[in-house]
């Protein structure tokens, strides 16, 4: 059984090092000691076999789940812009509206177009109305269309071994640990005010800054209607500021869910830029790609007529 399991696990590692196998080869960046940009893509996943996930013990008192102070949220276009309703376009292609097309149908890319079609509108009316920048502004999700991992999720997806449950696509200056940004993860299906997935991501330079460092402290949680009596788990608290509310709306407030297991991923990977890594965990796995990133060039308001 063990030769079994060890073989599973090292199939699922050479599949995944396959899929990322053939990588574009990015040009050197010139970039300020002090402003070294970057673009991350990260991917995580659950694994799906109790057989995985009974291979260590996990006990409520070992557990040390916490979200670390001032994190933030990646920016998105869906979170933080709205959709002009008096545009031309369809309104049966608008998501989160009530029509033939159900939002969960709509793919990625769909929603990309949607929104880029329809164009921005600030939210809150007494902040200054900008375009977002997805050449030039940090920590915003790029779209789907960026990424390198599509054809990977998609196998993630149809895998009934596994589920996707985040991914995320963005640029930022990478500094040391002092000044780095905690990124706030949730993913999965959501239980009131929590997710299957939670947790946090920080990259850094290591000490020498010589190599990117990923930190990842994530949990998995396993829920249930009736309480575990025996086993007392909890989970931390999203902050107010990064709380998705809209969760909290349309979950049954008659349902109160419990944490009945929770499966722990906190590690540490040293990793070079443009190379893929794969950090395995009984209950999750995380696959992720760091490549240097330049800013392009100001485009001039003058032009030559």
């Amino acid at each position: 059984m063990l030769q079994t399991k060890k073989s599973a696990t090292f199939t699922v590692k050479n599949t995944l090092i396959t899929c990322f196998g053939i990588l574009l080869a990015a040009s050197p960046v010139i970039a300020l000691p002090q402003e070294r940009w970057f673009q991350i893509e990260i991917s995580i996943f659950s694994n799906e076999s109790p057989i995985d996930k009974s291979e260590e013990l996990w006990q409520p008192a070992r557990q040390q789940l916490a979200f670390p102070e001032k994190i933030r949220k990646l920016d998105n276009l869906i979170d933080i812009l709205t959709l002009d309703s008096s545009n031309s376009i369809n309104q049966t292609e608008v998501v989160g509206r009530e029509s033939a097309v159900a939002p969960r149908e709509l793919s990625p890319e769909q929603r990309e177009e949607i929104i880029l079609i329809t164009g921005p509108k600030n939210q809150t009316v007494n902040h200054e109305f900008r375009f977002f920048d997805f050449s030039r502004d940090d920590f915003l999700q790029l779209p789907p269309s960026s990424s390198d991992f599509q054809q990977t999720n998609r196998e993630l997806e149809r895998s009934p071994a596994h589920r996707l449950l985040f991914h995320g696509l963005w640029r930022q200056v990478v500094t040391n640990s002092a000044f780095a940004e905690p990124i706030y993860v949730e993913g999965g299906l959501a239980y009131g005010a929590q997710h299957e997935l939670q947790g946090s991501l920080i990259i850094r330079f290591n000490e020498g800054q010589d190599r990117i460092v990923v930190d990842a402290n994530l949990w998995f949680s396993e829920f249930s209607v009736v309480e575990n009596l025996t086993e007392k788990w909890e989970l931390p608290t999203p902050p107010k500021s990064i709380a998705n509310f809209d969760d909290l709306e349309t979950s049954n407030p008659d349902l109160i869910f419990h944490p009945i297991r929770v499966y722990h991923m906190q590690q540490t990977r040293d990793m070079r830029s443009r190379e893929f890594h794969y950090l395995d965990h009984p209950a999750l796995g995380l696959v992720i790609l760091v490549e240097p990133y330049e800013i392009p060039d100001p485009i001039s308001n003058n032009s030559n007529l």
